[in-house]
């Protein structure tokens, strides 16, 4: 039972368990940020080969998260929302007659939803990895999407491709059901554990724990 294909098929068992509880707790929207966050809790350890009770796991980070999560998720949202909603209305046409002037705001707005997503992204790993209050944590966020930019883009294209396939087909909507937030998360998760372990690295000893 320990070998290599029965660890494969516990990974996407406690895969598919990750994405329902990081969805069902997503719902209400509002706590959504709590969510991602506790499922980044549960995939850093993952990607660390650090077993432990999921459920358990995630409910207790979620309360530990919540407050932090919530506040910065809130402002995520509303910047995704409103970017969102003007690259809806420039899919209408409603600019296709300036031009120029089409291409460089659609290309603003997409640039502005990854940048968003790209530090979300870090907010919630880093969040649920280190005890730092949510200025601190959103800082230090900000300083890892562009000092890593590269792995912030590959991560921001492995958590919007799901979506982007479910939007494209019906099909594809059970697959993400599945494995659409929790898939892309680990591999996004097992990047990030490059990124902070180089940076633990890099400040090891300045604050006795080697942590951002």
């Amino acid at each position: 039972m320990d070998n290599v294909v029965f660890r494969a098929i516990g990974k996407l068992v406690d895969l598919v368990w990750i994405n329902l509880l990081t969805l069902v707790c997503a719902l209400p929207v509002v706590t959504a940020g709590a969510s991602f966050a506790s499922m980044y809790y549960l995939l850093l350890r993952m990607a660390e080969n650090d077993s432990g009770a999921l459920t358990r796991g995630f409910f207790r980070a979620f309360r530990k998260n919540f407050k932090n999560a919530t506040a910065v998720w809130l402002i995520g949202l509303v910047v995704l929302a409103v970017y969102g909603y003007e690259l809806w209305l420039l899919h209408q046409g409603v600019m296709d007659a300036y031009g120029v002037l089409y291409k460089v705001t659609l290309g603003l707005i997409s640039l502005i939803i990854v940048g968003a997503v790209m530090v979300l992204n870090y907010y919630f790993a880093l969040l649920a990895r280190y005890d730092r209050n949510w200025k601190q944590t959103l800082k230090n966020a900000a300083l890892l999407t562009v000092g890593f930019l590269p792995r912030s883009l590959a991560m921001a294209v492995l958590m919007l491709f799901p979506l982007a396939l479910m939007l494209l087909s019906d099909y594809f909507f059970w697959l993400w059901f599945l494995y659409g937030l929790s898939y892309p998360g680990y591999l996004i998760a097992r990047i990030m554990l490059t990124v902070f372990q180089k940076t633990e690295a890099r400040h090891e000893g300045q604050d006795g724990q080697g942590k951002i």
